[in-house]
C-alpha cells in the first residue's frame, strides 16, 4: 500500500482531526481480517483512533442528531432511497475520532477510512464524513490515491441577506488536514471562478502548502492578486464550520462580488 504523502511538507504546525460514524443494524460481527487489509498503511497507525460502538438505546436524542436536522438534508442529497433507508434503520453507531499533531505524512487519514471500510465488512451500512459532511454508502477503494477533492466539499451558499448580494462560497473539512477552511463572499456570477480558485488553493494547502499569517497572496493571473487573511468578522462561527477559516479577498482587502467582471483582458 503507497502511504499518502505530502507534496511539500508543511513547516507550520499543525493538529488534524478525523471523525467518521459509521452507521448499522446491531452489534458488528467478528471477521479475521485486520484493518491493514483494508488499506490501512500500518496496524499500529489504526490503533491510534480512538474507535466506539454506541447504541441508539443509550441516547435516542444524540444518536439521531446525527442524521436529522440539516445533516438530514444532506442524507437525502448523498444517498439512494435504499441507503437513506438503511440510515434511518440504523441503531449503532461506530465512531472513529482521531487527532494527530503535525503529521509527516497522509498516511494517518488513509488509516481512518481503511477503518471505516473495516467496519463496514463488519456490518456498518452508511458512513458519514463529519467534517466534510457527507455520506457515503460506497468508499473508493484502498489502492486509491489521495484525492484533496473526496475528503473536502465545496458549498455555495445561495441564501443571502445582504444588499450586496454577497454568498459565502466555503470549504469544509479542512480540518482533517490540520488547516482552516477557506471562505469566500462573492455573487452568482462570481462563483465558476472562485470556486476554481478556491479547490486548487485547498489542494494545494492539503497537500502541505504552508500559508503567511496574517495576509497571503494568491496569483490569479497578470495584474491580479487575491489574499488569504484573517475572519476578523467571525464567518467560520456563522457558517458553523466546526474550524477555523481564512476568508479570499480582493487586493484592496474586499469581498470577491463583481470579481469576474474585473478580470484583466487578454489580447
Amino acid at each position: 500500500m503507497t502511504r499518502w504523502q505530502f507534496t511539500t511538507l508543511p513547516t507550520q504546525p499543525r493538529r488534524a482531526n478525523v471523525v467518521l460514524a459509521v452507521f448499522g443494524r446491531g452489534p458488528l460481527h467478528e471477521i479475521e481480517p485486520d484493518p491493514t487489509a483494508f488499506g490501512a498503511p500500518t496496524i499500529e497507525l489504526a490503533r491510534t483512533y480512538d474507535v466506539r460502538s454506541i447504541a441508539r438505546a443509550l441516547d435516542p436524542a444524540w444518536f439521531d442528531n446525527w442524521r436529522g436536522g440539516s445533516l438530514r438534508t444532506i442524507a437525502e442529497r448523498d444517498l439512494a432511497p435504499a441507503e437513506l433507508a438503511a440510515l434511518d434503520g440504523a441503531d449503532h453507531v461506530h465512531m472513529i475520532i482521531g487527532e494527530f499533531a503535525d503529521p509527516t505524512d497522509l498516511g494517518y487519514l488513509q488509516a481512518a477510512w481503511a477503518l471505516a471500510r473495516y467496519l463496514v465488512a463488519r456490518g456498518g451500512e452508511v458512513v458519514l464524513d463529519a467534517h466534510a459532511m457527507r455520506y457515503a454508502a460506497t468508499l473508493p477503494a484502498p489502492d486509491l490515491a489521495l484525492d484533496v477533492g473526496r475528503e473536502i466539499q465545496i458549498i455555495f451558499e445561495t441564501d443571502s441577506a445582504r444588499s450586496d448580494r454577497a454568498h459565502a462560497l466555503h470549504t469544509r473539512g479542512m480540518l482533517k488536514f490540520g488547516m482552516p477552511d477557506l471562505v469566500a463572499l462573492c455573487s452568482d456570477a462570481d462563483a465558476d471562478l472562485v470556486v476554481q480558485v478556491v479547490a486548487q488553493l485547498a489542494a494545494s494547502i492539503a497537500r502541505g502548502a504552508d500559508v503567511a499569517m496574517p495576509r497571503h497572496g494568491v496569483d490569479i493571473l497578470d495584474g491580479m492578486t487575491w489574499y488569504l487573511v484573517d475572519d476578523e468578522h467571525g464567518i467560520a462561527g456563522l457558517l458553523q464550520l466546526n474550524n477555523t477559516a481564512r476568508v479570499l479577498v480582493d487586493d484592496t482587502g474586499k469581498n470577491l462580488v463583481g470579481v469576474a467582471a474585473r478580470l484583466p483582458i487578454v489580447s
